[in-house]
């Protein structure tokens, strides 16, 4: 690339083309990104400082800096943007699609992720139950949940009564 047509470039191109160069650069990058385009070291650097651009040492690119007041400017528009009328206006257009997800995460059994974590040991237990209720768990799990293991099924539902109850003061 030329000297002049570095020059002609628009701010917001350039800085975005003189970071992908510096992004290949792991020594010295502003030099070499300097060099790569034909121009004196200092020159480069102050022709990239136009328009409010500086070079961020830690990230290795030239990034946009705002003066206090342009942000203030910035700042008015983000805030009343009018982002809760797009937010109105998707949820009016994917209504439909929405109550379908919500009606399907309502039959939905979620698992906490605690229930599988793999860094945490899997005990062997013997409990007694009703045979009754155990009948109707298990039927429930086959018919409803069968992509999930009966042993995940049991340690959400021990898991929920834990988290229901562990703040409630007991009865004596």
């Amino acid at each position: 690339m030329q000297q002049e047509e570095f020059q002609k470039m628009d701010l917001i191109e350039r800085a975005e083309y003189v970071n992908s160069l510096l992004a290949k650069e792991k020594e010295e990058p502003l030099r070499k990104v300097a060099e790569k385009l034909q121009l004196n070291y200092s020159s480069f650097c102050k022709e990239m400082r136009k328009g409010g651009y500086s070079f961020n040492q830690s990230r290795k690119q030239y990034e946009k800096t705002f003066s206090i007041e342009e942000y203030k400017e910035v700042e008015k528009y983000i805030n009343k943007s009018g982002d809760a009328n797009d937010v109105v206006q998707f949820i009016k257009d994917h209504f439909d699609e929405l109550k379908v997800l919500l009606e399907v995460h309502s039959s939905q059994l979620v698992l906490n992720p605690i229930v599988y974590d793999a860094n945490i040991e899997t005990v062997t237990k013997t409990v007694q139950i009703n045979s009754k209720v155990y009948s109707e768990f298990s039927d429930l799990c086959s018919k409803k949940f069968g992509h999930l293991r009966l042993r995940d099924v049991l340690s959400q539902c021990i898991y929920e009564f834990c988290e229901r109850n562990k703040d409630k003061t007991p009865r004596l």
